[in-house]
């Protein structure tokens, strides 16, 4: 299995969705309802790319192809994301998980300038262990240069550490694994105009 880095050809419309890993159980008796989170949400995205000609069309067409069905994956990104925290970009922190064993859905990170508030907020992605998530809540860095990172999806595997060195990345573009959720194909109207629908999942195993 390799990982490609999707063409930088921006689609027509994006739908980007979290798939939640939750039960619901009502009792038969009472209907009262209780749920619970398990681990395993992930994103599932679906682009479409409208009248792609010329270079575009031939593009998407062998990386669709070179994709071979889900042997391989593929880096892709929330092309309308955009980063409001005040964490520097140029040049950037070096922020990386601060510990191994984390769990759940607060990220706790070192590396971050000092005494930032809003240093991420509402909205941002990060990426860690080729786990895309969003920040779900503003946070604010300490003067120890740590920050806790209120996140969706929860951690799907505990962090590692290598050295303390496990980077995580916060500047846009995000990438996530993702792999197609179904065959590839190409609709082409006269002029030679193709146009396309990926639609594609997060890989949960990377």
């Amino acid at each position: 299995m390799t990982v490609y880095m999707f063409p930088s050809i921006t689609p027509s419309s994006t739908t980007f969705e979290l798939v939640t890993n939750t039960r619901t159980f009502q009792s038969p008796l009472t209907n009262a309802v209780q749920t619970l989170g398990r681990k395993g949400s992930l994103w599932k995205v679906t682009m479409r790319f409208n009248n792609l000609s010329g270079n575009d069309r031939a593009i998407m067409q062998a990386f669709l192809t070179k994709l071979n069905g889900q042997e391989h994956r593929m880096y892709l990104q929330d092309h309308a994301a955009v980063k409001r925290g005040v964490a520097p970009s140029n040049p950037a922190d070096t922020l990386v998980v601060s510990s191994a064993g984390q769990t759940g859905s607060t990220l706790n990170a070192s590396g971050a300038t000092a005494s930032q508030t809003g240093y991420l907020k509402a909205g941002d992605y990060i990426a860690f262990n080729n786990e895309l998530h969003m920040v779900t809540d503003d946070c604010n860095s300490t003067a120890s240069n740590t920050v806790a990172i209120p996140i969706a999806p929860p951690i799907r595997k505990p962090t590692e550490t290598i050295n303390g060195q496990d980077a995580i990345d916060y500047l846009q573009p995000v990438f996530g694994v993702f792999m197609l959720s179904n065959s590839a194909s190409w609709g082409t109207q006269p002029g030679i105009f193709s146009s396309f629908t990926v639609e594609a999942v997060e890989d949960v195993l990377a």
